[in-house]
């Protein structure tokens, strides 16, 4: 027991220093071919810190174990509610039009489509209540066409990022070493969430929805904090927003090719809470003060989140 809770913890260290070299790495080697800010900001920054999520699933579908669908439902409620609360407290974001029309109804689309493959027999096996390899193929096609539409597009509003450059074969090896770091994290996770599940008495489903979810989040939470604190609105909301719409569409996509996603059980609450946050954070800054997210409404996302958690605990 006391073994596997070490590689628990473990696992957190190689997975998020797995990301944040894969990330740097990746963003380094962008500047080699010419991608744009928004690409390296939306795309392989939120993509970046959204692969710890993917090694969990990976290797939890794997396992047999719910807490692969536990850590996207609770990391994406994690990233709307308090990365982007804590980042409107400490500089109030100021989100563009554009953004409002374009990525944040992508991401509502994301999620509804989630919503309802994992509750209705859609493709596949009727008998089968979650994703299917068949709708998997659907959510995978659908994640490339936002991959590259995202890509090709000029937005109005440029992100600025911050990265150092490497060589390419510096930018090579962090790359490779970051796989390396959170395939096996993911993998140690996943174990010695299995055994907090059975020693605490609850399901895989909550450790992931709660403790791992949160501690996956991390990457989103540093890279959105350090663009708040240097008033860096575009980063801190591009990565939140490129970082959602990849674990639903990306993430479960790829997951459901390899082995059929069983929906568990009692999630029925908690994915109306990441859904609601979604379309809250849509309503506030469309009908908010000039798209601005305040500080008085960063403050009651994070009070939101820590009600949602109190009563998960309670």
């Amino acid at each position: 027991m006391y073994a596997n809770i070490f590689l628990f913890f473990l696992g957190f260290t190689f997975l998020l220093l797995g990301a944040r070299w894969l990330i740097s790495g990746a963003t380094s080697l962008a500047k080699y071919f010419n991608i744009s800010q928004w690409a390296i900001g939306v795309v392989i920054v939120g993509i970046g810190t959204s692969v710890p999520e993917l090694a969990i699933n990976i290797a939890s579908v794997f396992n047999g174990t719910s807490v692969g669908v536990g850590t996207i439902l609770g990391s994406n409620t994690f990233n709307l509610l308090v990365i982007l609360g804590l980042s409107a407290i400490i500089s109030p974001l100021v989100v563009y039009r554009e953004w409002i029309q374009r990525d944040f109804l992508i991401n509502i689309g994301a999620v509804l489509i989630v919503v309802i493959l994992l509750f209705f027999p859609v493709l596949g096996d009727v008998g089968i209540y979650g994703i299917t390899r068949l709708e998997g193929v659907i959510l995978f096609s659908l994640f490339l066409l936002w991959f590259i539409y995202t890509i090709m597009r000029q937005p109005e509003h440029e992100i600025k990022t911050d990265y150092k450059v490497f060589t390419f074969l510096t930018s090579f090896i962090l790359i490779v070493a970051g796989i390396a770091g959170v395939f096996f994290g993911g993998r140690w996770i996943v174990a010695g969430a299995e055994v907090f599940a059975r020693s605490l008495g609850v399901s895989e489903y909550i450790i992931g929805l709660t403790i791992v979810g949160m501690g996956t989040s991390i990457p989103e939470l540093s890279v959105s904090l350090v663009a708040a604190f240097r008033r860096n609105a575009s980063m801190a909301v591009g990565n939140v927003i490129g970082s959602n719409i990849f674990d639903f569409l990306g993430i479960l996509g790829v997951v459901a090719l390899f082995k059929n996603i069983i929906t568990p059980e009692r999630i029925g609450l908690d994915i109306l809470v990441t859904f609601s946050a979604t379309i809250l954070l849509f309503l506030v800054v469309f009908f908010g003060r000039r798209n601005i997210l305040t500080r008085w409404e960063g403050f009651c996302f994070v009070s939101l989140y820590l009600g949602y958690i109190i009563f998960l605990v309670l």
